[in-house]
């Protein structure tokens, strides 16, 4: 966005008038988005300031309780064979135990980290005088910190799933007498062997037992790595739509939308004594105005699509949030 105020500097007044619209435009929207980015921050830092001890007394309370002893007490509950689903009681006890404790090593460490809650929270207010879009950011960056052992418990049990699958579908093509051809990419028939049979057998056999367990807490993860990119989805729209609203050409368009030209048409009017031709020009569409921010929005909503989302929870992929170098789309109205 500095970028695009500092390039009025270099401008030509011979140039195009179109490309003369385009910079004009986008040098004076990007100094409306900081100068509102900055009021609104500044606005936000004074009620950060004044509900201080509030605020901070919240975080502490809220910060174990929603990120550790819930997570702790789900680990318990499915342990206990809840609403006689019988798991496997080994692997079951397995899971409880091992990630209990990764929570509990992550809950030692939020007790060292709140000693440093009001520094945070000044650095917070701090950051608010460079605009709410850099508190939002650094919101986005606390919240990966703090959620790093929810994403860390979400890898190691996304990552057993998706090998466990594998396993079972490599058995069912050995059930079948299929190969997988890695060198043709597809599956050809194929003659095994006795013991080839009886291992695959045992090997499906504990698969399929230990299965249903697996699958239970990597549901559990899935669930809340799913809650953490709904949120993470809602700040970075948030974001994009504070670094990239078109402010300044939505003015434009409202008050004088001779300033804001989209295509100019001749306009004939007929006389007593013949006709008088005159230019005139339409003013530039609401749609090409959102033109680019209606992008960047399709690539956010590809991302997080419900669908996309969904397969990746299938095939125990781990869910990523949206790349934030991929939220700077050009503004060429």
């Amino acid at each position: 966005m500095l970028y695009q105020i500092t390039q009025w500097r270099y401008h030509q007044p011979d140039e195009h008038v179109a490309l003369s619209s385009i910079a004009y435009n986008r040098h004076y929207n990007s100094i409306w988005v900081i100068l509102n980015d900055l009021i609104i921050g500044l606005a936000f830092r004074q009620f950060l300031c004044q509900n201080r001890g509030v605020l901070n007394a919240i975080v502490a309370d809220g910060l174990e309780s929603t990120l550790a002893v819930r997570i702790q007490r789900m680990l318990l509950w499915l342990d206990s064979w809840p609403a006689g689903l019988k798991l496997n009681t080994e692997l079951s006890r397995f899971y409880s135990h091992g990630f209990i404790g990764l929570i509990t090593r992550w809950t030692k460490l939020l007790h060292h980290g709140l000693s440093l809650l009001p520094a945070i929270s000044f650095v917070v207010e701090t950051a608010s005088l460079l605009g709410m879009t850099m508190t939002l950011s650094l919101s986005l960056d606390l919240i990966s910190v703090l959620t790093a052992h929810l994403h860390a418990c979400h890898f190691i049990s996304s990552t057993i799933y998706r090998h466990v699958l594998l396993l079972i579908g490599s058995l069912w093509n050995l059930f079948r007498g299929k190969r997988y051809n890695i060198l043709r990419n597809r599956t050809d028939p194929w003659d095994y062997d006795v013991d080839q049979m009886l291992l695959g057998t045992i090997l499906f056999t504990l698969a399929a037992h230990l299965f249903p367990t697996i699958l239970v807490y990597y549901t559990l993860f899935a669930l809340v790595r799913l809650g953490i990119i709904v949120l993470y989805a809602s700040c970075e729209t948030l974001l994009a739509f504070m670094n990239h609203f078109p402010l300044f050409a939505l003015m434009l368009r409202s008050k004088d939308h001779q300033r804001l030209p989209g295509d100019t048409y001749l306009q004939v009017n007929h006389t007593a004594l013949g006709c008088t031709v005159t230019v005139e020009s339409h003013p530039l569409p609401y749609a090409v105005v959102f033109a680019q921010y209606a992008g960047l929005w399709r690539r956010l909503a590809r991302h997080y699509h419900p669908i996309r989302l969904g397969k990746r929870l299938l095939q125990g992929q781990v869910l990523d949030t949206f790349p934030r170098a991929s939220t700077g789309p050009p503004l060429d109205y």
